[in-house]
């Protein structure tokens, strides 16, 4: 079974010979050597005698603010709140929380990469939503930029748990698609891309093809081929809304890309429900992407940080609603057992998921 360590469990030294070893009856090189002012308990390796404490290479290593303070800024800012609310609200200047979720989205992306390094989605759906950075761009007379103006953020959500596997944050969909892919890619698919449904949005077949496709090989007439190619068994379909002239929706129609029309529809259906909801969730509980505001990201990088701590808290953190297991009936009792997306899943997620749900929100 595999589980999270903390620290203590190895020398994080990396000029020791034992560096990253485990703890175990052979290997007893870590012993406590106290505990600093503040409570902090200390460790020393008896091979390379260098010292560090319980809280080296986390978020709250060398921080004056203690984890619950921290915690609760990072839990404020996940839950919708505005930057310049939680400064208010905990009396910590503004700059320094923005350090903390600056820290907290690097964590947040080795988990991703850690849990998640070979995890298939069977079935998922795809979806952009555009945001501002910077200032509204066009829209306001600003000239768009490569660092400022309209970004569309795309997400990848596993369908049947709900979790969000992949995004990508760019200037226009096909290249924020193409940074979802390429993580797919670096993860549990590195062959070809899962079977998809999106919306009507132009660029996503163009951006799979762009990650997964292969140039034919050259079958010696005429010019070799230059251009890739899809592969034979991709599946992916698309939904689009025919609305009228006041874009009301008129109705829906289903348009195969990839794969067999009948196949695929049976393995994907003809909704994009879930990621539309996820898309929702995403426009109220993070406050960078709150239509007609003014707290839109003024910097890419936080923008970007926002959306990964985002993610993390989504998957690891907030019990989704539709996904809860009834336990009892009966009057008085608790009627139901909150799951969050990770903890649906079959394999290491669902073995880890719960101890590490549980002590990412024991502080809170």
């Amino acid at each position: 079974m595999e589980k999270f360590v903390k620290t203590g469990d190895f020398c994080p030294n990396e000029a020791c010979p034992d560096h990253g070893k485990l703890q175990d009856d052979q290997r007893r090189n870590i012993k406590k050597i106290g505990k600093t002012k503040r409570g902090v308990q200390r460790f020393q390796c008896k091979t390379c005698l260098s010292t560090f404490t319980e809280t080296t290479g986390t978020i709250f290593f060398r921080k004056r603010a203690t984890e619950q303070e921290i915690l609760r800024a990072l839990t404020l800012l996940a839950e919708g709140s505005r930057i310049s609310s939680v400064s208010r609200v905990t009396g910590h200047k503004e700059d320094t929380i923005l350090a903390w979720l600056r820290e907290a989205a690097q964590h947040a992306e080795q988990v991703e990469d850690a849990l998640m390094a070979d995890f298939q989605v069977k079935r998922g759906q795809l979806d952009a939503l555009w945001s501002y950075v910077g200032n509204k761009g066009e829209k306001k007379g600003y000239a768009e930029t490569e660092v400022s103006g309209q970004f569309w953020r795309s997400t990848l959500l596993d369908m049947d748990s709900r979790l969000r596997v992949a995004r990508g944050i760019a200037k226009d969909e096909t290249q924020a698609s193409i940074e979802v892919f390429q993580t797919l890619k670096r993860r549990g698919h590195p062959e070809g891309p899962p079977p998809l449904i999106s919306d009507g949005w132009g660029g996503i077949d163009a951006a799979m093809i762009a990650v997964y496709g292969m140039v034919p090989e050259y079958g010696g007439h005429g010019r070799p081929p230059t251009h890739k190619k899809p592969g034979a068994d991709w599946q992916y379909v698309q939904m689009v809304k025919q609305r009228d002239e006041h874009g009301r929706l008129q109705g829906v129609k289903i348009q195969v890309i990839f794969g067999k029309k009948a196949e695929v529809i049976a393995l994907l259906g003809k909704s994009t429900a879930y990621i539309e909801r996820s898309n929702l969730t995403s426009r109220l509980f993070n406050g960078r992407l709150a239509r007609k505001t003014l707290a839109f990201s003024k910097d890419v990088a936080m923008h970007r940080a926002a959306a990964a701590w985002e993610d993390c808290y989504y998957n690891l953190v907030r019990p989704h609603k539709s996904l809860r297991l009834p336990v009892s009936d009966a009057p008085g009792l608790r009627r139901w057992s909150p799951r969050t997306p990770a903890m649906t899943r079959d394999g290491y997620l669902r073995l880890v998921m719960p101890a590490c749900t549980a002590a990412w929100m024991s502080p809170l």
